[in-house]
């Protein structure tokens, strides 16, 4: 099978395989948000925020790492997968036994701080399985990463039922965490054995040269991550934990777009390596050219439906009781296109080895985010968040785009962007005329309304949507 159809496929795989993660992980806010309440719901979502801190830390930039040294020529796929998770899994135990001493000094409830030494485990093997999907994309094999993914969602939904059954509260369901991404990275390692057989491994020698190629990719990360999650530790910081329970709702929306194009910039990475390697630049371009237009057709109609139907949307997943969260959540779906784009000139970036030459844009964009978090939350609290991660989230689109466009001198034909635009409004006009029914109906009007519009004005070609099909 030629790469770019393995692309295609896995895709294919992993899009179904995220597409029951996201109804999962739905299913689960809903249970969450209508047992706990919005108080205890902040002091879930605060507890888990400081977590993924040191999940990213923990991280260091090995996962991308791992893709690109297991597929270079020659590679020694045992000698590296064993290493590399032996060396994700050592400095995770290392950060996550420090994390419930580290919550200590912050001006949170003891529910919050044992909510953290309850999840700290999860997020271990969270960062142990999730580094594993770099072997599956290798074998063209996402069927076996999606199963094991969807598996321990199910496990973890069903532990949070009994829990609740059960009527225990915000320690108990953080600690179920523990128990579904065990599962999870039981099954990554179980599955993996038909094409790498996995044993840990610690050698310094090769942990060196692994680390030499992933700090810059491990520093730009961390930088990301606090003007994505900065929000949400800074409002749990200066407002109550009711607040940061609608934002946290809210912001459920806003992860669950970040996973799309993510995923599929991931899968693609090494068509775009491969190409700028090869030489081949007017491939590259082509790749990047259509899979703009494929992200930006698909925010325009994101941004335009949450205005629309923000409350139902927020009264379907997490009930009445989250309506407050409707402003945050029309607020950061603005910040779509951003998370679209950079995410694609992210990987790009990536792709043309130029990581390092971000760096200084990362942390300028982090340290303006914690400067405006610091600033706007105290007195404005969500709407301030939203508008910070929403001018972050833009710049560092704009940052990462001048530094793939210096070096490939591939432009974005802004003219372009007026054909999903034109749909999206006409949709939004179509859809503020009706009355306001259920958010399932909604969604499938608008689907009707803005589809055919943007393939009626060209908004969308065959050739963009062949990006998604491998054969560009």
């Amino acid at each position: 099978m030629s790469l770019a159809r393995q692309i295609s496929k896995n895709f294919l795989i992993q899009g179904l395989g995220k597409v029951g993660s996201v109804l999962l992980g739905l299913a689960m806010l809903a249970i969450l948000t209508r047992h706990l309440g919005p108080e205890g719901y902040g002091e879930y979502t605060t507890a888990t925020t400081f977590l993924q801190f040191f999940g990213v830390i923990a991280d260091f930039g090995l996962t991308l790492t791992m893709v690109v040294m297991i597929s270079e020529a020659g590679a020694d796929e045992k000698l590296l997968v064993g290493n590399i998770l032996g060396l994700r899994l050592a400095s995770a135990t290392i950060l996550f036994g420090l994390a419930p001493l580290f919550v200590m000094p912050f001006p949170w409830n003891d529910t919050v701080k044992m909510a953290v030494a309850a999840g700290a485990g999860g997020y271990l093997f969270m960062a142990g399985a999730a580094l594993l999907n770099g072997v599956y994309q290798k074998h063209a094999a996402m069927t076996r990463a999606a199963a094991s993914e969807v598996a321990s969602r199910v496990v973890l939904l069903l532990t949070i039922i009994l829990f609740v059954y059960l009527n225990l509260g915000v320690v108990a369901m953080s600690g179920a965490i523990v128990f579904a991404n065990g599962v999870w990275l039981w099954l990554s390692i179980r599955l993996a054995r038909p094409y790498v057989q996995i044993k840990l491994q610690g050698s310094w020698p090769v942990w060196k040269n692994v680390l030499s190629r992933s700090w810059p990719i491990a520093i730009s990360i961390f930088f990301n991550l606090i003007y994505l999650k900065g929000d949400l530790l800074f409002l749990a910081y200066y407002r109550p934990q009711t607040e940061v329970g609608f934002y946290g709702a809210s912001y459920r929306f806003l992860d669950v777009l970040t996973t799309i194009p993510t995923m599929f910039m991931g899968l693609l990475l090494p068509a775009l390596t491969a190409a700028w390697s090869g030489g081949d630049k007017n491939r590259f371009a082509l790749m990047i050219e259509k899979t703009s237009h494929v992200f930006l057709a698909a925010a325009f109609p994101i941004i335009a439906g949450a205005y629309v139907i923000g409350p139902q949307l927020i009264r379907l997943v997490a009930g009445d009781a989250f309506l407050p969260a409707t402003s945050a959540l029309r607020l950061l779906m603005l910040a779509s296109i951003g998370i679209f784009l950079g995410a694609l000139f992210g990987h790009a970036v990536v792709a043309i080895n130029k990581q390092k030459s971000m760096i200084a844009g990362y942390v300028a964009v982090a340290i303006l985010s914690v400067v405006g978090y610091y600033l706007f939350i105290p007195s404005y609290g969500m709407t301030g968040a939203a508008g910070v991660t929403i001018f972050s989230e833009v710049l560092i689109a704009i940052l990462t785009y001048r530094m793939v466009a210096k070096t490939t001198h591939i432009p974005i034909r802004l003219r372009w962007l007026l054909r999903p635009l034109f749909a999206s409004v006409l949709m939004y006009v179509i859809l503020t005329l009706l009355p306001a029914w259920p958010a399932i109906p909604m969604v499938f009007i608008g689907a009707a309304v803005y589809i055919p519009t943007l393939l009626l004005v060209g908004g969308i070609s065959k050739s963009d949507i062949a990006i998604l099909r491998g054969r560009v």
